[in-house]
């Protein structure tokens, strides 16, 4: 679709469009997730605790 020129200001502007779909999440890395060479979060969902860690084979492993 073509841009549009406001009147008022000579700038270009972009038509709006709309998603029915909610935008998804950026990834996380593990790098982020545990910095400093951390093993282990606490993540609280629904206020419930959970444990996510990294094993020693590199896998990750979230428990209750």
């Amino acid at each position: 679709m073509p841009h549009m020129k406001n009147p008022l200001s000579n700038v270009p502007i972009s038509p709006i469009s709309y998603s029915t779909q909610p935008e998804a999440p950026a990834a996380l890395n593990t790098q982020q997730l545990f910095p400093k060479g951390s093993k282990e979060r606490t993540i609280i969902h629904d206020n419930m605790e959970y444990r996510l860690r990294i094993t020693a084979q590199g896998k990750l492993i979230l428990t209750k």
